[in-house]
């Protein structure tokens, strides 16, 4: 029983937040009016070198943007004129943390109020300054994946633009638009990453049993090799984890490489190392997509 009540925490807080931000057109309207500051980790990280590579490459929300570092956050004053392009740190009821990268909306900060950032990420962002927020794997975007976020940067900019347009105006219109281009994945190429299947498909002879249209299983580093080519007619798998052994959850995602919108969303608990990536029901849900 304590563990059902766990799993429907961890579900309600991390879905509600893994891959959104603010549905309102106005508080979009004013972000792109203003410059937008993209906060980098302290230090030479395979992450900077990435992101700052997909702001100059792909950032068009706003027109002018710069470059600060983390530890800026704690010598400047948070600017209510301009946008943080950021990672920030959520936490839920059980301690169950999950790092997001976010487009932030400066505000006046109080006397003393600080920024609190651990490992690279700010853990005390209100969530009504979040305009659009991503869930991300931290660790890996800060090495071995870090060409995702060319993809990230362009998905969020596709969610504020079905804000500003009025496609998405809640939580249900944004899973509405996502799941109404899974359809679109079977004209594509399904590149799948090894690492994002789980033990029970080992392999894509498994995976067409179910998944009949065109799918490859390929090492993750082709998928960032499209990701950062911006590879046409190419859909990738996207993972991100969660949690502990008893609390673990598995957030799954397809993109387009060339757009980065984001084509197919759903989680599942994994507890006890259980459904640890895409399993039998994502690949019957993409194959039934009508």
């Amino acid at each position: 029983m304590r563990y059902s009540i766990l799993v429907a925490i961890i579900a309600i807080t991390l879905q509600t937040s893994a891959q959104y931000g603010n549905f309102d057109t106005k508080a979009v309207a004013a972000a792109k009016a203003n410059t937008t500051l993209v906060v980098l980790d302290d230090g030479n990280t395979s992450y900077n070198k990435a992101i700052m590579n997909a702001v100059k490459a792909e950032w068009k929300f706003t027109k002018s943007i710069d470059f600060i570092n983390t530890a800026d956050l704690a010598t400047q004053p948070i600017d209510p004129t301009k946008n943080y392009l950021m990672k920030i740190l959520r936490k839920d009821a059980e301690k169950h943390d999950a790092v997001f990268l976010a487009l932030i909306q400066g505000w006046k900060q109080k006397k003393g109020e600080a920024i609190e950032v651990t490992d690279g990420a700010a853990a005390n962002i209100a969530g009504t300054q979040e305009v659009a927020s991503l869930m991300i794997d931290a660790k890996a975007v800060g090495s071995t994946n870090s060409a995702m976020l060319m993809l990230y940067v362009k998905h969020l900019q596709d969610f504020l633009k079905n804000v500003e347009g009025g496609k998405i105006k809640d939580k249900a219109t944004a899973d509405r638009l996502y799941a109404s281009r899974n359809r679109l994945i079977k004209d594509m190429d399904l590149w799948v990453a090894k690492e994002h299947l789980d033990k029970t498909i080992p392999d894509a002879a498994k995976a067409k049993e179910t998944y009949t249209k065109q799918l490859q299983v390929m090492d993750q580093s082709q998928l960032l090799a499209a990701a950062e080519k911006g590879e046409s007619g190419v859909a990738i798998s996207d993972v991100v984890m969660t949690g502990e052994y008893k609390t673990k959850w598995c957030f799954k995602r397809i993109f387009n490489a060339s757009t980065g919108e984001l084509m197919y969303l759903r989680d599942d608990a994994s507890l006890f190392d259980k459904k640890q990536g895409f399993i039998g029901e994502d690949l019957r849900m993409l194959e039934q997509a009508r």
